[in-house]
C-alpha cells in the first residue's frame, strides 16, 4: 500500500506535455542564443564604427597638420627672402656710403691753397 501511496503523490507528464515542456525549453534557449549573438554582433559593429571614427579623426588631423605645416614654410621662406633681400641692399648701401664720402670727401689740398 505505502508503495502505491507513494507512486500516488509522483505525477508524471503525459508524452504530450513532455514533449511540449521539451519544445519550450528548446525555445527558450534558441533565444537566448540568439540574443548573445544579435549582442555580439552589436558589440562588434560598434568597434568597428569607433575604429572608422577614429581613422577619419586621425586622417584629418594629419592633413590639418600637412596644411598647417606647409603654410607655415610658405611663410618662413617669405620671411627669408625678405631679410635676405634687407641684407643686400644693406651690403650694397654700405658700398653707397663709401662712394659718396669719396665724392664729397673734402679736396684737402685745394683748401689748403684756399687758406694761404
Amino acid at each position: 500500500m505505502k508503495r502505491k501511496a507513494a507512486k500516488a503523490g509522483k505525477l508524471r507528464l503525459s508524452p504530450n506535455e513532455e514533449t511540449m515542456l521539451m519544445k519550450e525549453e528548446y525555445e527558450r534557449r534558441r533565444k537566448l542564443r540568439l540574443q548573445q549573438v544579435r549582442l555580439e554582433q552589436q558589440k562588434d559593429i560598434a568597434l568597428q564604427i569607433r575604429q572608422k571614427v577614429k581613422q577619419r579623426r586621425e586622417e584629418q588631423l594629419r592633413k590639418l597638420e600637412e596644411a598647417l605645416r606647409a603654410e607655415w614654410q610658405k611663410a618662413q621662406d617669405e620671411k627669408m627672402k625678405a631679410l635676405e633681400k634687407l641684407y643686400l641692399s644693406s651690403l650694397r648701401a654700405i658700398g653707397e656710403g663709401h662712394r659718396q664720402a669719396k665724392e664729397h670727401e673734402p679736396d684737402l689740398e685745394a683748401l689748403a691753397k684756399q687758406a694761404e
